[in-house]
């Protein structure tokens, strides 16, 4: 093997873990046209949060909400992957309804201890927070990716939590709500939520590739893009 040049030796960690990240980069859609709407600057929601011990990589569950049903199960080594997602959205205020295109970028649980975690989070409007209580741990740390993203990220963007319950066929889904378990009762999940800035939680118990935008993630994607509509429109009166 050659041997590497001087200012390979000489480089920055910072830019070798930026080359990484670059190699690393994946973008995945199926969306005919979309590469014209990437033009207007995509809403970009991140993924993130520690192994759950349910399906082990939230990209199944993006890949079904993008309607697509693999037909072998790979599990791609990247600290970050990169989906598009063409939605029809009725902005507050308007008659019409636009297209958007939804930028999914699902991080790596090990990036939480990542100094690029700040470059992964840049420009973000929105973030899922998965935990599992197959391993209830990862609660804990949904709470540390939710702090990490209030330090990275300068202004506040909605986040919602999301409940990955989903098991193989041999097993079944776990019981985590009431006396003894790990929330007392959906008022204390409720009150969790709104103690940690969460603006809705949302439980996922099963794969759905059929419903889309309809299935349980579509549903927390959808939560955001109201509240990132939302804010949008606040900023726009505010400049009036």
């Amino acid at each position: 093997m050659a041997a590497p040049e001087q200012d390979e030796i000489n480089e920055p960690a910072s830019n070798m873990e930026l080359k990484t990240f670059q190699a690393n980069f994946r973008t995945l859609s199926q969306e005919e046209g979309i590469e014209e709407d990437t033009q207007q600057n995509p809403l970009k929601i991140i993924c993130v949060g520690d192994y759950t011990g349910g399906v082990r990589t939230r990209g199944i569950f993006i890949k079904d909400y993008l309607g697509i049903k693999p037909t072998v199960r790979c599990h791609p080594f990247t600290c970050i992957d990169f989906y598009l997602k063409k939605v029809e959205r009725q902005k507050l205020g308007h008659s019409s309804r636009n297209s958007i295109v939804v930028q999914l970028c699902d991080i790596a649980e090990m990036e939480r201890f990542s100094a690029m975690t700040k470059v992964f989070f840049k420009h973000s409007q929105g973030a899922m927070v998965f935990w599992g209580p197959h391993n209830p741990s990862s609660l804990a740390g949904a709470l540390q990716w939710r702090r990490k993203i209030r330090e990275d990220i300068s202004l506040p963007i909605p986040c919602v939590l999301v409940t990955d319950n989903v098991t193989d066929s041999c097993s079944s889904s776990i019981n985590w709500i009431g006396p003894g378990k790990i929330f007392e009762s959906e008022l204390a999940l409720d009150q969790f939520c709104k103690d940690h800035n969460f603006e809705n939680h949302f439980e996922i118990t099963a794969r759905d590739w059929v419903s889309g935008e309809k299935s349980v993630f579509g549903q927390a994607v959808n939560c955001l893009l109201d509240g990132i509509l939302q804010s949008e429109k606040k900023e726009e009166q505010s400049c009036v």
